[in-house]
């Protein structure tokens, strides 16, 4: 499904006018905030803002030498800016003190007038995406990155929890007290207009209910986004019964019973700092969609392998996999490696080893199960290409499909259908957050 495209105008509209009013404070705010957090030191320099693609940060200089990232969530660009952070903040402390990923340490946060901010120490080190690009995979650069990126997976994998959510510090245990908030919700809201308050607030004691969840959450997609989401009658009608069948799948999916791992939704090289040449990791960032999710999250293959995100690969799928197994292959090569020898070491079991999973992932189809659950708008193409034949068998006609709907699915249809037609001719968007609300949120 394409973006909403006034969804997406009026997002860019609420970033210019806030952009404004975070420069009109600059150099003055970054120095001041930074300072702040670091008593006893004088701030002398910030630098202009670097833009990424949820925020924007300036790096503070201060008197002695000590450099501090003052980072601002883009309003309208990241939404539940207070919420994201917080659990962002959560994440880093709780993986400085559990595992040995490099990361910034949190120095403060708050809010300024227009939004929260974080500061943190800086991080030296050359984004390894950049480093990458370009090279045949055959470049023993590559191999390097993935044993880099491999051990931070292990990593990652053997913290483990008993329900689905954020990580909260509460009463000096870390528990899950919230709900998962993650990338995909953040561009729902942002580009498909779905209104915040549909979200569910609890966590999830099964994976079942966490995958029905997200296929309800693809329901919703269809239902509000006004624009750009269906090109006819036949199309949206090819779009909900698809929606109403991945629930169905959800609902009889043999998911793994906890207890759960952490995984983050961009976990990419393009958010890992690297020296030069021989790659080591110097420092993990963006860990703001960070969550205790279902076990066949950090199982299923990675998908940054091409250094595409997944919205951005060859609109013929099984094209793409011609790319990307070899690939795939590689970086396994490299993980069991690693794994042989954090097991010899005695620092990884062989019961937690995540090679094998990986590898068996796009045979069972768990790999596009998942990415269907996670990427609301790459999931017809996911749904058609690799999941309706193997959960229902060859498709002939729609109607077909039709059949395997609940009754009240079935009677919804109509109704359906006729209200994205209007939504279709009437080419407007719904206004569910003024500029004020969108600041506090």
């Amino acid at each position: 499904m394409n973006w909403d495209h006034l969804a997406e105008e009026q997002a860019q509209k609420f970033f210019a006018a806030w952009l404004i009013l975070l420069r009109r404070e600059s150099p003055a705010l970054p120095l001041k905030l930074a300072g702040q957090h670091r008593p006893g030191h004088r701030a002398i320099e910030a630098s202009d803002f670097t833009n990424g693609a949820y925020n924007i940060c300036s790096i503070v200089t201060f008197e002695d030498g000590f450099r501090a990232v003052v980072r601002f969530p883009i309003l309208s660009r990241s939404r539940f800016r207070t919420e994201k952070s917080r659990n962002e903040i959560s994440v880093m402390i709780f993986l400085a003190q559990h595992t040995t990923v490099p990361i910034a340490e949190v120095l403060g946060a708050g809010r300024w007038d227009c939004g929260p901010y974080i500061v943190t120490t800086y991080i030296d080190g050359t984004v390894l995406s950049k480093q990458l690009k370009g090279l045949p995979t055959t470049s023993p650069d590559w191999e390097r990155a993935h044993r880099s990126m491999a051990q931070v997976m292990l990593e990652l994998s053997k913290p483990t929890f008993p329900s689905i959510g954020a990580l909260e510090l509460e009463l000096g245990k870390w528990r899950v007290t919230k709900r998962p908030m993650t990338l995909n919700m953040n561009e729902l809201v942002r580009v498909g207009n779905l209104p915040p308050a549909e979200f569910t607030k609890r966590t999830f004691q099964t994976a079942a209910e966490y995958f029905e969840e997200l296929a309800t959450q693809h329901l919703l997609h269809l239902r509000y986004q006004r624009n750009d989401a269906v090109d006819n009658e036949q199309d949206c009608r090819k779009k909900y019964i698809a929606r109403c069948l991945f629930r169905k799948i959800a609902q009889g999916f043999e998911a793994e019973a906890g207890p759960f791992h952490l995984y983050c939704d961009d976990f990419c090289p393009s958010n890992v700092l690297v020296s030069e040449p021989d790659l080591a990791i110097t420092g993990v960032i963006d860990w703001e969609f960070t969550y205790v999710a279902p076990n066949e999250f950090l199982y299923s293959a990675p998908w940054w392998l091409l250094l595409e995100r997944p919205e951005g690969w060859d609109s013929n799928l099984n094209e793409f996999l011609t790319h990307y197994i070899p690939s795939l292959h590689l970086f396994l090569k490299v993980l069991k490696d690693c794994e042989d020898g954090q097991v010899q070491k005695g620092t990884l079991t062989d019961s937690q080893r995540l090679s094998d999973r990986m590898a068996r992932s796009l045979e069972s189809g768990v790999f596009w199960f998942c990415l269907a659950a996670r990427r609301s708008f790459m999931f017809d193409e996911i749904y058609w290409a690799f999941l309706d034949e193997k959960y229902f068998g060859r498709l002939t006609s729609l109607d077909d499909r039709l059949s395997l709907l609940s009754q009240d699915e079935r009677d919804e249809l109509d109704g359906f259908v006729q209200m994205k037609m209007q939504q279709v001719a009437e080419e407007r968007l719904d206004e569910h957050l003024d500029f004020d609300q969108l600041v506090d949120l």
